[in-house]
């Protein structure tokens, strides 16, 4: 595969000019074109940019045409290039054989210096050239496959009905399918999952672009579609969560059970099935059948049908999730096999910043761009992503299933396999007597150490452990080579069931059942439907939690790799608590930029932006600069807003209606004089401002405070006759349906003569409508801030960062 090193050593690098002109939807403003141009000229010149643009300046419209114009000119400047190089090879290889200065050897020697050069070279532009044959050969074929859609959609649909018959109950849970796949510790073969094995020479440079969340990604898809450049080839990336349309795996809900789940319905390994079983039971003999309850929709060319589809045709998450239902086809699969095809990727941080998430979605960092955008709070989201926290009760649990695993298979394992399950089961154990427990006791026994909390450096934690003799890295590859976590978790949901949490009420005396008969009986009627809403609710739960609870040891795995890091990167703060099941041990990475130096090092060029960035030191210091060699490649911009100044009113509120000064410190903002100021001022700010108003408070928990004050006093009620209430939800997946009623209610109000003039939103500083979202004309017309987000001085980890910052940024 052409290599941009490898060109530059062939053929000699030739600058890009950025230009003076970029196409745009409409004519641009002088910030917008002044974006564009730094933003060629840094991926150009190989820069660490930091792009500040204020929210409503048309940043996304700005990333798009800057940068996608300077990869249609790189890709032109390849090709150009090497045809170029060819050129002036063939001219020197004629000079060459024509020069008589020098003696036969020595023109000999240059000769096949030269031809070795064209050959080089040669590769290089077939290969690319087959690309874009390629390319262009997948287009002409879904042109015509689109003449046949319909017939093949009815087809394939009635075809998927019929397979979708077939469910679980063809599959047998043989004892052997648990058994701990062989560990080979010098093996360094990595059991990726791989749709297929063909290898194309050539992909050629791309753009990632990566973003907090999907809504966002999905705001860049249509900013794409309306810009000149909506013909380019985008891929979205996504976890299995998002695009998995198979029923069974999509109700397990948790990421890392869809995950496991869907490796195992891949497996190409033959099952066993008994042929002839005892009287009492037991299996006698068993042969070897075909893989049972394969999923309908990893069908190879129905991916890769899916695969060039999409590298056709410009498509956002929900609309490849929705075509590869329509045909049977897995998005998932199908968006990391049309990676190859891509010029542009989108995909969350976590894909990117994760190492392991990022191998396994075929991400390759080498000479590539990458934009993130919303990048002001990179720093903690690197830090969250790496962080890691486990509690008693997880430990014990997962105590408790090694041991019966073990148990259970121990003459059937392999001396290695036993040594290091043994390892395994050791560590947990010396975690649990760190929380004052005794391995295999309930998680609800007494802790025998007092109620504190203590910070320890990774070297004194696994001293004070007594697990500093034993190789954290060999468990961690053991853990996922030998598939462990997929095996206890299978064994547990067979043969030992999750135990419910749920508290156990207290039997009633005939009396009191009777007397409770009464008191039901008297409800009326919406009660009783509230009554049984709850038990749903109470119902339901638990379920989800017994399929997660079947699998503590991914958590308590992920605690012990955190143990991996270097010492001076990260804390462990261990909390014990009165039981030990409520003991917890958290890991607080440090220093972000160890698991950013990578992208860093590798990437062409890496773009932060954001509405604003500030500090800049910390993205200078922490992020790009933390070796104090990448000085010269940081590039810094930064542009006003488009709105002229007399459009915008900003105030700072001092005082309420009453005239009471507002005081929203710790101390005075729960206080009812200020939670009833707040009120008034909410009711004469919704009596004034038309359409949509957006409040946000400092945290979830004052929200809740100020809301509940609210109704309570009726407030809200009379709210709610000038604008429709609505608050941020805490679930993500409740967040798009939020914002749709909020967008509806503006739009319904608008064009009605009701009373009603628009909406209130309630929403939260840092939380999921905070950032990244266009609140555009009437959706915000009004935008409150209700005091500051102000950390808590007293915080371990606040003040371990602080430490950590003082001691290495000075």
């Amino acid at each position: 595969m052409p290599d941009s090193d490898d060109l530059k050593c062939l053929v000699g690098e030739e600058k890009l000019e950025t230009p003076s002109t970029f196409s745009f939807p409409f004519t641009p403003y002088r910030i917008q074109h002044d974006f564009m141009s730094e933003l060629y000229s840094a991926i150009e010149g190989k820069k660490l940019g930091i792009f500040e643009s204020p929210t409503g300046t048309g940043k996304t419209l700005s990333i798009i045409c800057g940068a996608v114009r300077w990869l249609l000119d790189h890709e032109n400047r390849e090709l150009r290039q090497l045809k170029l190089a060819l050129e002036s090879l063939a001219m020197k290889n004629e000079e060459i054989c024509n020069d008589d200065d020098d003696d036969w050897i020595t023109g000999q020697a240059k000769l096949v210096e030269q031809q070795h050069k064209v050959f080089e070279i040669s590769k290089m532009l077939k290969s690319l050239e087959e690309f874009n044959n390629n390319i262009e050969k997948i287009k002409k074929e879904q042109e015509l496959k689109k003449k046949k859609v319909k017939s093949l959609v009815t087809k394939t649909l009635n075809q998927k009905t019929d397979i979708e018959i077939e469910k679980d109950k063809d599959f047998f849970d043989e004892e052997s399918e648990f058994l701990l796949e062989d560990y080979d510790q010098l093996s360094s073969v990595d059991d990726f999952e791989e749709i297929s094995d063909e290898k194309v020479q050539y992909e050629g440079v791309k753009i990632y672009f990566c973003s907090r969340t999907h809504s966002q990604l999905s705001q860049f898809v249509a900013e794409l579609k309306k810009s000149p450049y909506s013909t380019s080839r985008i891929i979205p990336l996504a976890s299995r969560q998002n695009y998995c349309i198979n029923k069974t795996v999509k109700s397990l809900k948790n990421v890392t059970l869809m995950n496991e789940r869907c490796l195992e319905m891949g497996k190409n390994k033959p099952s066993q099935k008994p042929t002839k079983v005892s009287s009492v039971g037991s299996v006698i003999k068993k042969k070897k059948s075909e893989t049972l309850c394969k999923c309908i929709y990893n069908n190879k060319d129905k991916i890769q049908s899916l695969a060039e589809e999409v590298t056709t045709e410009l498509r956002d998450m929900e609309e490849l999730v929705n075509r590869g239902d329509q045909i049977s086809a897995c998005p998932y699969y199908a968006s990391r096999e049309s990676i190859k095809y891509a010029q542009i990727i989108t995909l969350p941080y976590n894909t990117l910043l994760h190492k392991s998430t990022r191998e396994a979605s075929g991400i390759r960092l080498e000479g590539n761009v990458f934009i993130i955008d919303e990048a002001h709070n990179l720093l903690d989201t690197i830090g969250h992503i790496h962080s890691s926290q486990i509690n008693g009760q997880q430990l014990t649990h997962s105590y408790s299933q090694l041991i019966q695993y073990k148990n259970k298979f121990e003459l059937r394992f392999s001396a290695n396999n036993l040594l290091h399950l043994n390892q395994l089961i050791y560590v947990i154990g010396k975690l649990i007597n760190m929380l004052g427990g005794t391995p295999g006791v309930s998680h609800t026994e007494t802790s025998k150490i007092k109620v504190e909390s203590k910070v320890y450096t990774l070297e004194n934690f696994v001293h004070q452990a007594e697990i500093d003799h034993l190789n954290m890295f060999t468990l961690v590859d053991f853990f996922k080579r030998s598939k462990i976590g997929q095996k206890i978790r299978g064994y547990s949901e067979k043969y030992m069931p999750s135990v419910s949490l749920q508290p156990v009420k207290p039997k009633l005396s005939s009396l009191q059942t009777f007397l409770k008969e009464i008191e039901n009986k008297k409800n009326n009627k919406n009660n009783k439907v509230k009554e049984l809403k709850k038990d749903e609710n109470k119902h339901t739960e638990p379920q989800v939690a017994d399929i997660i609870s079947n699998n503590p040891l991914t958590p308590v795995m992920a605690f012990i790799e955190s143990l991996t890091n270097c010492c001076e990167d990260g804390r462990i703060i261990s909390t014990t608590q009165s039981l030990v099941g409520k003991g917890v041990f958290k890991f607080l990475l440090l220093n972000p930029a160890v698991h950013f130096k990578e992208i860093v090092d590798k990437a062409r060029s890496v773009i932060v932006s954001g509405g604003t960035m500030e500090p800049i030191s910390e993205f200078k210091d922490q992020l790009f600069n933390f070796n104090g060699n990448n000085s010269d490649r940081i590039v810094h911009f930064s542009c006003g807003h488009v709105v002229p100044p007399d459009h915008i009113l900003p105030l700072i509120v001092c005082s309420g209606p009453t005239g009471k000064q507002l005081d929203f410190s710790y101390q005075e903002r729960t206080s009812i004089k200020m939670l009833n100021e707040i009120g008034s001022l909410l009711e004469n700010i919704c009596r004034t401002v038309p359409a949509g108003i957006v409040c946000f408070f400092p945290s979830y928990d004052y929200e809740e405070l100020v809301y509940q004050h609210l109704e309570k006093n009726k407030v809200i009620n009379r709210l709610s006759e000038r604008k429709k209430v609505f608050r941020e939800p805490k679930l993500t997946n409740q967040v798009d349906e939020v914002l749709k009623n909020y967008s509806l209610a503006i739009t319904k109000t608008s064009t009605s003569n009701s009373k009603i003039t628009g909406a209130l939103l309630f929403s939260v500083i840092g939380g999921k409508l905070s950032e990244g979202l266009n609140f555009s004309d009437d959706l915000g017309r009004c935008v409150i801030v209700i005091g500051l987000p102000y950390p808590n001085i007293k915080s371990l980890e606040l003040q371990q960062k602080m430490n950590y910052l003082n001691s290495h940024m000075v």
